[in-house]
């Protein structure tokens, strides 16, 4: 029976594909043209076929069928609505189809609706696998693969090492395989060597010996002969790196002395996928999808195996060589079966015994060897078990219906999660109060329209291990909540126990030996498990041995599942280098900028004639700099700005003029008056102290003390020829096309050092904001770009801009890019650079910022997010206005008190439009306008903020601030430190 395909929008790595009917016309996506160096077109997937070979086809000829790769913990979206709600994945149930085949690879029969709890993998071990020994579990990053090959006149070769020695098929560059649930190895396959005559030769010859003539043989046995683990947890020290790496068992195992945990999300069975029925006595599994399984198995019966060998009387270890010309050959007997009766296959063991006599001179003895064959995943049928965000839970939903869903903002929340209110305060120690302190909730529902949370709150002041009781509950904005780290759906965990405690998960004595276990010898798993339920604030558990026990969050400790080979590049000294470069993470550091900074005096700063300072307009070469700018793709994180722009966010704004109008017209003037960007409701300037005047760019005697960049060395000595020439150079750029919204600072005594501030464009969601960096110019300048530095208070308000102040932007080479993207010593400059930033990082969109995100515009999954992203990144920029004005730059602080004097009005009048249900984006609208309102959670979260806003700006005397003093008076619920 053929299953039927779902027509899906998108189609996904490991989706099970068809196109057309019968098994031969499907398989597994396992490449697309998303990949980095792809060589396939657009909309073109590659599909690994369950004979392991590869065909290629365009997404309009493949239908998506079975979706097996879901597990549990998984964030999935309805494949007919990707812009509606999310879920969770609780539970899946997994069905497969096999392919039957004969020892000489051809498909005898199916057999349908078989359990993956009644098969096992055709090796013991993989990379990847979680793995447990004593109190210990680790993942397995490396392993040793060893295998015996018979040829056609019956000689059996061992080869040890295959991996490493090049043992391949000789069809290699036309087959495939998944390395986490299968392996390219396997009894029956055809195999040769890069140099078969060498690798042959300095094989192990169990029956006969070496011949040039034997260039391809047959596998007959696979067994993983060792492995090389990173031990990432234990039941007496749980994650703590520090003691596991210290107390951990050696990093090289035998497989023998391991016992394989399934983690879910590893050990989901697909199309070409090769395997084996259990045998009877090792049917011990976690689930229908086989979860759990001991290692120990195929290799008890191998060591048994190789004990007869060993005691018997013609066995001698590697001297039973027979001659050539006497050497008897070894035939293939395959017992009969019923092919119209395949079903019964799921109770038999498919094996086939090769048979063969020793010379003749020697006592004939019959030596037997037992070949599996395996057979092949044809066909998956998945259902699954949905935790929807609205609370709702959703058994058996074919996979196929579903998609994963990857790309979410920091506000999703699901039902059962954990969560603590964002602090408002602004604290100069440290940038708000410790989540320890903070009340905890659970999320009972999310609407995802609204971004409005319903959360049940647990009484404060109870102890840790105490089973916590809700005192209320009530409805927020999903803005106002962030995520406290607790045990999900999922979630592989470990029980912590006292190290004097007498349960040491039955450790076994590590001495390098092969002991023979007994069935016995059971291997405690009841330490580690994974999470399978959140009922009323505990955490359901199933162990590894089967049981189920309900447990508080503090009793468990969650495992940190990174990628087997993130693990195998910290082994040290056990592997080499992968030498391959990963892209930049975010340094591990916040950046909070706790120093509280006083106000310093201006003396610096020259009040000179403002006539004798202006400047022409834009020349032609800015005008240049600045189309380039507009061409380049300036992606912090993979962002391209060479597609067509979405439309305007609908963001908090005034009536400013639109970003481009702004910086291509308002450069007139080197010297400018603050207010000439402040614009009052009739469109002229307003000014609160027509006096102040602030350069867009001055140069300052002394470096301010906070600046990021003090402490590095200032490495003149070391400085390439033409270094100061080339920073004067940048200096006047500076000086004569800075654009109105940019100002500069540099300085005298650190010609390498410049801190600049830039306002955010209209009809983005940083509107009337200040942003702050320092720059370094390195010794090497311009060969090399600047260093860049964002004062971020700790808040991640855009894609490209980090907590802990990288910037991430090609152009700075803290990303990837290719051509105009990066840093060139000819064209590139600062006025670039901040340009850039200033029009390209704070855009009206930031959700495509991210990386890959900009293949999302104009699809329902990138509209879903693309809003709530902005609306959160504008409660972000409305959060940094405070911490600007409590703990200003050195340098920038009575400009700031000016800029919010004046702006103070527009960002208050923002917010009551906003509540207003006026559109996002024009600060001043009287109608409101249902075409596209705020959502209920910004202005749940708006109207939080707005009395502090209010409080904020009225110490600073910020004009129209009366207005709201009324309607926004200040809770005595908030605290506002005073503003010096």
């Amino acid at each position: 029976m053929d299953v039927d395909g779902v027509a899906s929008p998108n189609i996904y790595l490991q989706d099970l594909v068809s196109f057309g009917r019968g098994l031969l016309r499907q398989g597994l996506v396992v490449q697309d043209s998303t990949v980095k160096n792809s060589f396939l077109p657009v909309d073109t997937f590659a599909i690994l076929l369950i004979d392991n070979s590869v065909v290629y086809k365009n997404a309009g000829d493949i239908r998506v069928l079975d979706r097996s790769h879901l597990h549990p913990g998984q964030v999935v979206g309805s494949a007919s609505d990707i812009a509606g709600q999310i879920g969770i994945v609780t539970g899946v149930t997994t069905l497969l189809d096999l392919a039957e085949r004969d020892n000489r690879g051809i498909a005898t029969g199916v057999i349908r609706g078989v359990s993956p709890s009644n098969l096992r993998r055709v090796r013991s071990l993989n990379l990847g696998d979680f793995v447990v020994s004593g109190p210990w579990l680790g993942r397995v990053v490396e392993l040793d693969i060893d295998v015996d090959v018979l040829f056609d006149d019956g000689a059996v070769c061992r080869v040890t090492d295959a991996k490493s020695k090049m043992l391949l098929r000789p069809d290699a560059e036309h087959k495939d395989y998944r390395i986490q649930m299968n392996c390219d190895l396997y009894p029956g396959l055809s195999v040769t060597g890069r140099n078969p005559c060498s690798l042959f030769k300095a094989a192990r010859w169990l029956n006969g010996y070496w011949n040039p003539g034997r260039r391809v043989g047959t596998l007959i046995k696979v067994e993983t002969s060792g492995v090389l683990v990173y031990w990432i947890a234990s039941m007496h020290y749980g994650t703590d790196k520090e003691l596991v790496e210290a107390s951990a068992p050696p990093a090289y195992q035998h497989p023998h002395d391991l016992t394989f945990f399934c983690a879910a999300r590893n050990c989901s069975w697909g199309a070409a996928d090769h395997c084996f029925f259990r045998a009877p006595c090792s049917t011990k599994t976690d689930d229908d999808n086989g979860d759990v399984s001991i290692a120990h198995d195929q290799e008890e019966e191998e060591e048994e195996e190789e004990e007869e060998e060993n005691n018997h009387p013609c066995f001698e270890n590697n001297q039973d060589v027979i001659d050539n010309e006497h050497e008897a050959p070894i035939t293939l007997v395959v017992p009969r079966t019923k092919q119209n009766n395949a079903i019964l296959y799921s109770n038999q063991l498919r094996k086939v015994f090769f048979e063969g006599h020793r010379r003749e001179r020697r006592p004939q003895v019959r030596r037997h060897v037992e070949v599996e064959f395996p057979m092949s995943v044809a066909s998956t049928r998945t259902s699954v078990d949905v935790l929807w965000q609205d609370g709702t839970l959703q058994h058996g939903i074919p996979s196929a219906t579903l998609v994963p869903f990857s790309m979410m903002n920091e506000q999703e929340f699901f039902p059962g999660q954990h969560v603590v209110e964002n602090d408002t305060s602004i604290d100069t120690n440290n940038g708000g109060h410790d989540d320890a302190t903070s009340r905890v909730g659970i999320i009972r529902s999310l609407d995802c329209k609204d971004q409005t949370v319903c959360v049940s709150w647990f009484k404060e002041g109870m102890c840790p291990n105490e089973a916590r009781e809700v005192d209320y509950i009530n409805t927020m904005s999903a803005y106002d909540l962030k995520l406290s780290f607790s045990p999900y759906y999922g979630d592989i965990v470990v029980r912590l126990v006292q190290s004097g405690s007498t349960n040491d998960g039955g450790s076994v004595k590590l001495d390098g030996k092969k002991k023979k276990k007994k069935n016995a010898d059971v291997v405690d798993l009841s330490w580690v498990g994974h999470v399978v339920d959140l009922p009323d604030g505990h955490v359901q558990v199933k162990w590894g041995d089967g049981s189920m026990s309900m447990v508080l969050p503090h009793e468990i400790v969650i495992v940190n599942e990174e990628h087997y080979m993130d693990l195998w590049t910290e082994t040290g000294d056990w592997v080499e280098d992968d030498g391959m470069d990963d892209a930049p993470h975010q340094p591990p550091a916040a950046n909070t900028d706790n120093d509280p900074r006083n106000p310093a005096d201006h003396s610096d700063v020259k009040n000179e004639d403002t006539s004798a300072m202006r400047t022409s307009l834009l020349g032609s070469v800015v005008r240049s700099l600045l189309q380039l700018t507009g061409d380049m793709v300036a992606r912090g994180k993979g962002y391209l700005t060479n597609r067509q722009p979405p439309p305007s966010s609908l963001l908090p704004t005034s009536e400013v003029p639109a970003a481009t109008e702004n910086m291509a017209a308002a450069v007139t003037t080197n010297v400018v008056d603050v207010s000439c960007h402040g614009f009052a409701e009739d469109g002229t300037t307003s000014s609160a102290d027509e006096s102040f005047i602030f350069p867009r760019f001055d140069v300052l005697q002394i470096t301010p003390e906070d600046h990021h960049y003090l402490d590095n060395a200032d490495q003149g000595g070391s400085r390439v020829k033409n270094w100061a020439k080339a920073v004067q150079k940048e200096w006047k750029i500076l000086e004569n096309d800075l654009p109105e919204t940019i100002y500069t600072r540099v300085f005298e005594d650190r010609m390498d050092l410049l801190r600049v501030v830039m306002v955010g464009v209209s009809g983005t969601p940083y509107h009337h904001g200040l942003f702050f960096f320092d720059l370094q110019l390195p010794s090497s300048y311009p060969a090399e770009p600047p260093l860049v530095y964002y004062h971020s208070y700790g808040l991640r308000l855009n894609p490209n801009l980090y907590e802990s102040g990288t910037v991430c932007l090609s152009l700075l080479n803290t990303f990837d890019g290719e051509g105009t993207e990066l840093w060139s010593s000819v064209t590139s400059s600062l006025l670039q650079v901040v340009v850039s930033i200033q029009g390209l990082v704070l855009n009206d969109q930031p959700y495509y910022n991210e990386a890959g995100y900009e293949t999302l515009v104009g699809k329902p999954e990138g509209r879903r997010n693309a809003l709530p992203y902005s609306e959160n990144a504008y409660l972000l920029s409305l959060r940094t206005i405070l911490h600007v004005l409590r703990r200003p730059p050195r340098g920038f602080e009575d400009f700031v008190k000016d800029h919010f004097r004046r702006h103070g009005k527009f960002v208050l009048r923002t917010c009551d439009a906003c509540l207003r249900e006026c559109v996002v984006g024009d600060a001043h609208a009287t109608e409101p306008i249902k075409e596209q309102p705020c959502s209920a959670g910004l202005k749940l979260a708006v109207a939080n903020m707005l009395p502090i806003l209010v409080a904020a700006f009225t110490e600073i005397g910020a004009q129209g601030c009366e207005e709201f003093e009324k309607s926004y008076a200040l809770n005595t619920a908030h605290s506002v430190e005073p503003i010096t």
